[in-house]
């Protein structure tokens, strides 16, 4: 499932939730060996193997449901009146009978038994109704006491089969089965179902093993209107009309689990291509799998690229696990209202239109996303379906995994979109942010209660997942790496596996021995600081690791864990070298010409760097010189900046470097700066106009001339990295004040709203427009860019740049205008999906939103929980993204006071993950504030 986690980086732009500074600080802007050497005291550390280590993730069995039955196909038709949303629906369940029993324990939400027979060796042997049925709201169960025990006679599994009649209600929520608003081809509003059965939402829609171990096949049928086009993970088999109805017949599916199972039905249109990715043919070629893209009537024009993208990626995966694609027949799917950006439904696989929409309208930057999208879903029909995690404490496997794939496929179809660059900034400073908190939790996460499981989709699950796949990739090498990996999937295939199986694959493929190596990284939360030490000797590095933390120096007990680090050391002149660092201290030799030095190759490995001073201005010579590759470039930025938060350096020594990176012209370090200055912002901006003043005018020096030397016209032959920084630097340069910028985009504004068919602009600069218009402008352009969301077609906005005028709308100054928008966002104008949208560029559109959407969220959170679910993934993400921007304590303390009789169950986890990093803004302040306000004395 592609649900971008909300908790991100210290310094990227979807920062809803911060990183947590230290109590202490360094040593005048250098790493201070003091610090390492205290960091070590206490309980020796854990051998990074972990032998001396209990595993931390034993299994929690007490919500799983009893092995008295095993299923092993369900034979399911459901009824869904599309008026009233009452459904009927029936299932029969094949079984084996494990042992002698008197009641039978299954999953159950939100529908109501009617009756259960029982039949044991095809002979009827209980039969019950609504009476002997009881449920447990809090296990999501059913229990159905039966008049006497059956079976275990023999102490031999016996088949059994359940007939079961239910009844239930089509969801007022994203989850189960739900309506979806679609548009027909007259533009009129109308209504699709479909269903979301990640994680644990079969259940509300019939009785089941809910659970990603109990596999089983499935058959389904489906009574629906007749101008309906019904569509499941298999093809049809068979349809029946009865008069405005018909019944849909699909047919039987291979083992899977039932958060895989789906439905979509609704007046749909559909484009197709062939991809030669089935099972190969006696001539050796592979056999054809018809692939379609279904959508709503009104929007079948718009999903071409996506359907391109959707056969190329098949075709690629299925070489790269060189294992046929599993099923008949793949189906793409545009759903306008999904909780997630894509899930990945075996056969079935369903995007939110934004991923689907792509036109020439569509701005690179959501055209990447899309091709991300696509493969990510796409790699799971193997690794996640085909092979499923047997628990959800193992969901790194198929979303660690799915992400790398994401990724890797992005960049192998599109190099010169660099992914892998953009991957470092944002997706693995996600995870190094998130993961140097307290409040973090394994990748191998201990699972509480089935209500802790949506919370484990975040970005330790998806981005430290990717991150460590990366890693370990890098250090057996692609191919051999990939060899394990086709080991693994052919070994476990329609069945489940956990990391060890992984590890054990790999094992077998390389001669290594991988789970030694991985278990520090898998079962303990956090990740190391490397220190170096290069007083002594030029030559010889000294090289310390400790547990790193955004609130700085770990206690005794913290700082347990010695990981196994690959140092992936560069110099001026040597290739990078792959050496380990297995122990609390080692030390490597550099050679004696080397001008400069580097660890961390490539961004590969998933730790921080403390270099000395004297390495560090090296470093910055070598940047200024061109001497090392973006990559790299982007490495040593982003650990200065966590160390800056972290109190490991003072925050003077990255603004005296800022000159450093202004010969570099990758788009990813200007964005990496873009993101440092908006952070510091933000941590200051309370505190004094003088401050705020001061950092926008730094801001307008770099961006001002960056954004006049590259213009507002993109060239057919540059690279599309140059056309990102444009893209990058003209907000940039207008959030700090650059009037020519400002006055440019507001003018363009004003021409697009009256010659909506002549558009002046290139559509990658229409977000930024929208936005910069609406901050700088009067009323008149947030009515404007207001009626553009509302009629999106008459100025044929893309699917992104709707969304975009949405997002602008929250960017006004005007007090009035945000409460306004906030109460539009609560509105049927927009999805529940769309309000963290609004929330989201409110909350960076002036220092002062914050504490008007705080005052807002207090008095409407009960509106906010019922248009959002109380157990929704959503809820959780606008929480977060609400109280994320807040730098001082008494705000943390108020917050935590507030919730503090609230049901928190959708964000037990982004809560204190949140009051950490607010935490952590306000050390980083009264820490530095002397430091910060003495470099702009300087600089002013």
């Amino acid at each position: 499932m592609a649900l971008k986690p909300d908790v991100s980086a210290f310094g990227v732009s979807d920062s809803n939730s911060e990183a947590t500074v230290p109590e202490e600080g360094g040593v005048d802007g250098v790493c201070g060996d003091d610090m390492s050497a205290k960091a070590g005291e206490g309980p020796e550390p854990a051998d990074f193997c972990g032998k001396t280590i209990t595993h931390n993730n034993d299994l929690d069995t007490t919500d799983m449901l009893p092995t008295s039955l095993s299923p092993t196909h369900y034979d399911i038709h459901l009824h869904p009146n599309i008026e009233s949303g009452h459904v009927v629906g029936s299932v029969a369940i094949d079984a084996m009978l494990n042992e002698r029993v008197e009641r039978i324990v299954l999953h159950a939400k939100t529908i109501d038994i009617q009756s259960v027979t029982v039949y044991l060796q095809s002979v009827v042997v209980a039969s019950v109704g609504p009476e002997a049925i009881s449920y447990d709201a809090e296990l999501e169960t059913a229990v159905i006491e039966l008049p006497s025990a059956i079976g275990g006679v023999a102490d031999v599994p016996e088949c059994a089969q359940l007939i079961i009649a239910f009844t239930g209600m089509v969801s007022d929520g994203m989850y189960g089965l739900y309506y979806s608003k679609c548009r027909d081809r007259s533009g009129e509003m109308s209504r699709m179902l479909v269903t979301q059965f990640q994680a644990k939402c079969a259940r509300m829609v019939f009785p089941c093993w809910d659970e990603p171990a109990t596999k089983a096949e499935f058959t389904l049928s489906l009574t629906v209107p007749t101008s309906f086009t019904a569509l499941s993970n298999m093809p049809v088999a068979h349809t029946a009309d009865h008069g405005a109805l018909k019944t849909v017949y699909f047919e039987r599916s291979p083992r899977m689990s039932t958060y895989l199972l789906a439905i979509v039905a609704g007046e749909l249109d559909y484009i197709e291509a062939v991809s030669c990715s089935g099972p190969h043919t006696s001539s050796g070629e592979r056999q054809p799998i018809v692939c379609r893209i279904y959508t709503p009537l009104a929007d079948i024009d718009k999903v071409q690229f996506s359907l391109d993208t959707a056969v190329r990626v098949l075709e690629r995966l299925v070489d790269m696990f060189d294992y046929a694609y599993p099923l008949p027949k793949l189906d793409l799917v545009a759903v306008p209202e999904l909780e997630a950006g894509g899930m990945e439904n075996w056969g079935l696989v369903l995007f939110r239109t934004v991923r689907l929409f792509i036109t020439k309208q569509t701005s690179l930057w959501i055209r990447q996303k899309a091709v991300y999208v696509i493969a990510h879903e796409l790699s799971h029909q193997w690794f996640g379906n085909l092979v499923t995690m047997a628990w959800w404490d193992d969901l790194w496997l198929n979303e660690g995994f799915a992400t790398w794939i994401g990724i890797y496929m992005t960049d192998q179809l599109y190099p010169e979109w660099r992914r892998w660059d953009h991957f470092v900034i944002e997706d693995r400073q996600a995870a190094l942010s998130a993961d140097s908190l307290r409040s973090s939790h394994p990748i191998q996460v201990t699972i509480k209660g089935s209500a802790d499981i949506d919370q484990v989709f975040d970005s330790i699950t998806y981005y430290k997942g990717c991150s460590l796949i990366r890693m370990l990739s890098a250090h057996l090498g692609i191919d051999v790496f990939m060899a394990g990996v086709r080991a693994y999937l052919a070994k476990h295939a329609y069945s489940t596996a956990t990391t060890s199986d992984l590890w054990q694959a790999l094992e077998c493929a390389s001669g290594i021995d991988v789970a030694c190596m991985m278990h520090s990284w898998t079962a303990h939360v956090g990740y190391p600081v490397i220190t170096v030490d290069d007083s002594a000797d030029d030559n010889v590095l000294q090289l310390h690791q400790h547990r790193y933390l955004h609130s700085g120096k770990p206690t005794p007990d913290e700082d347990r864990i010695v990981w196994w680090v690959p140092l992936g050391l560069m110099t001026s002149n040597s290739e990078a070298t792959h050496e380990i660092l297995h122990k609390r201290s080692g030390h490597v030799n550099v050679p004696a010409s080397a001008r400069w030095f580097k660890l961390n190759y490539d961004n590969a490995g998933l730790y921080r760097v403390c270099y000395s001073r004297t390495a560090l201005q090296r470093l910055a010579v070598a940047i200024q010189q061109g001497e090392l590759r973006t990559i790299d470039v982007v490495g040593v930025l982003n650990d200065k900046l966590a160390l800056v938060t972290s109190g490991y350096l003072r925050t003077s020594a990255l603004l005296d470097m800022l000159a450093s990176f202004k010969t570099v012209d990758g788009y990813v370090v200007w964005q990496i700066l873009g993101f440092f200055l908006e952070n510091l912002f933000l941590t200051w901006a309370d505190r004094s106009e003088t401050i705020r003043d001061q950092i926008r005018e730094l801001a307008r020096s770099m961006f001002a001339p960056k954004a006049a030397a590259l213009g507002w016209t993109h060239r057919v032959d540059e690279d599309p990295l140059v056309a990102r920084l444009r893209t990058i630097s003209i907000p940039r340069a207008a959030w700090a004040g650059d009037t020519s910028v400002i006055d440019q985009a507001c003018r363009l504004f004003t021409e697009f709203y009256l010659n909506p068919d002549d558009k002046p602009f290139h559509h990658d600069f229409t977000a930024s427009i929208f936005e910069i218009a609406v901050r700088n402008g009067d009323d008149i352009n947030y009515a404007r860019v207001c009626e553009m969301y509302e009629d999106s077609q008459r100025w044929h906005l893309s699917e992104d740049h709707r969304m975009a005028a949405l997002g602008a709308m929250a960017s006004s100054r005007n007090e009035k205008l945000m409460w306004q928008t906030l109460e539009y966002a609560l509105s049927d104008h927009v999805l529940p999906q769309d309000i963290n949208i609004v929330i989201g560029f409110m909350i960076s559109s002036h220092y002062r939103s914050k504490h008007v959407l705080w005052k807002w969220f207090c008095i409407n959170y009960q509106r906010v929980v019922d248009r959002l679910g109380e157990c929704s993934a959503l809820l959780g993400h606008v929480v977060g993204t609400v109280i994320g921007e807040f730098a001082n304590e008494e705000m943390a303390t108020e917050i935590e006071a507030w919730f503090a009789d609230k049901r928190t169950t959708a964000f037990d986890r982004t809560l204190p993950q949140s009051l950490e990093f607010i935490r952590v803004r306000a050390a980083w302040y009264y820490r530095d504030k002397d430091d910060v306000s003495e470099w702009f004395s300087k600089y002013a």
